[in-house]
């Protein structure tokens, strides 16, 4: 999904494209935070709270966009970018070490290598598949600022996202 803001003059990916096609959308940011037995994915879409009903909207759609087939182009460059974020990350010794022991308390080893070789083994089926499952959970929804009143209540989000 990637991330994106219409001060950006540039962008690849769906949050790109859903500033491009929606004047009113300020930011959209893809949220993902794992845990060992839990996890929070989601979207980030910022804007005027004028437009709250079409900043949800915007959510809803994207969301609902990663059960749809993903292009070959678009999977290749979301996963160069989370490999290229994970060896950025992995630049420092300290920060390798610091890995290498959390895979060995959470995984019982301790390759790096594994994490691209996982990345690059992941295909579009997949990301449907997973999204399919997250979406069907009951969601959590934060919204902040002005006109909230005009965002559809948590049993019509629900409703929507199935």
């Amino acid at each position: 999904m990637g991330s994106a803001h219409a001060f950006s003059p540039s962008g690849s990916g769906r949050a790109a494209a859903a500033i491009k096609d929606n004047a009113f959308l300020d930011g959209l940011n893809g949220i993902n935070s794992n845990f060992t037995d839990s996890g929070l994915f989601g979207v980030k879409v910022t804007g005027a709270g004028s437009h709250s009903e079409d900043l949800f909207k915007v959510a809803l759609s994207t969301l609902d966009g990663l059960r749809n087939p993903i292009s070959e182009s678009e999977l290749a460059r979301a996963k160069n970018n989370v490999k290229m974020n994970f060896m950025l990350g992995m630049e420092r010794g300290s920060d390798r070490l610091e890995e290498v022991a959390r895979n060995y308390t959470t995984h019982g080893n301790l390759t790096i290598s594994g994490h691209l070789e996982k990345v690059d083994a992941v295909t579009s089926k997949d990301i449907n598949a997973a999204a399919k499952a997250i979406l069907a959970g009951k969601p959590t929804m934060v919204v902040t600022g002005g006109a909230i009143n005009l965002v559809p209540s948590m049993t019509d989000v629900q409703r929507q996202l199935k």
